[in-house]
């Protein structure tokens, strides 16, 4: 991300759909420009059952996050239940040909590409990868290995896999609105930086995010993402159930 660089995110919620704009300040953190949401009952239960509504609520929420940033927006990124996500460990070993040039930018990115060599289940497709840890040849576990001299490196990473039927229709959701798609986030990734601070981030935490329909679970240990899943189960029942008891 570069200073200046607008960031915008959708989540799909069993009642509302939620818009955030954000622009990259001089400190490379996300500084929220505008919110908006719109009422939505296109999801249930973590489950697409009208893409048409879903689009109807994003166009409406984008055109009220235009208005208030006075820009216009062609792409954002968008937030994928639990229950589509499959998160894979994987580990690669990067031999560099120097040891005294560097670990370079380069070089990382090389073997990022090379964690997504894995084999594919049917029915599911890469959404993203997410590296959590660089260890270089003396055992020294780094945040950052660019700049670092090593003769090779092991980079820990998640290959995050999603269901394909329902990437299929968020692409068919955001074709309907005119979007591009940045990128698909599972919903508790998202939510990690956000809700977590500096201690917690290494601790061995699960996030619970109850929402009106849907909870989603995400767990970490340290800064490796290990599993989430969704449970059809929400606010709105324990609010009902409250209802019934109390008549």
């Amino acid at each position: 991300m570069a200073i200046g660089d607008i960031i915008v995110g959708i989540d799909i919620g069993t009642s509302k759909v939620c818009t955030v704009v954000g622009e990259v300040n001089n400190f490379g953190q996300i500084e929220t420009i505008c919110s908006t949401s719109e009422r939505c009952s296109g999801l249930k239960k973590g489950k697409i059952i009208s893409e048409e509504e879903i689009s109807l609520s994003i166009a409406k929420t984008i055109k009220d996050a235009e208005d208030e940033a006075d820009f216009k927006i062609n792409s954002a990124y968008v937030t994928i239940p639990g229950k589509y996500v499959t998160i894979v460990q994987n580990s690669v070993v990067k031999e560099l040909k120097d040891k005294f040039a560097g670990i370079s930018l380069k070089d990382v990115q090389s073997a990022i590409v090379q964690a997504k060599d894995i084999e594919i289940p049917e029915g599911k497709t890469i959404i993203d990868i997410v590296p959590s840890e660089v260890i270089l040849d003396n055992g020294k576990i780094v945040a950052d290995p660019v700049g670092n001299l090593s003769s090779n490196f092991t980079l820990k990473a998640q290959v995050i896999l999603a269901n394909k039927d329902y990437v299929r229709q968020l692409n068919s959701i955001f074709k309907k609105v005119g979007l591009e798609i940045d990128g698909i986030v599972p919903t508790t990734l998202a939510e990690r930086n956000l809700i977590l601070d500096k201690n917690e981030m290494h601790d061995n935490i699960a996030i619970i995010d109850v929402g009106a329909e849907n909870t989603d679970i995400g767990v970490f240990e340290g800064t490796t993402y290990i599993y989430t899943n969704s449970i059809p189960l929400g606010g709105d029942n324990i609010t009902n159930d409250i209802a019934m008891v109390l008549n």
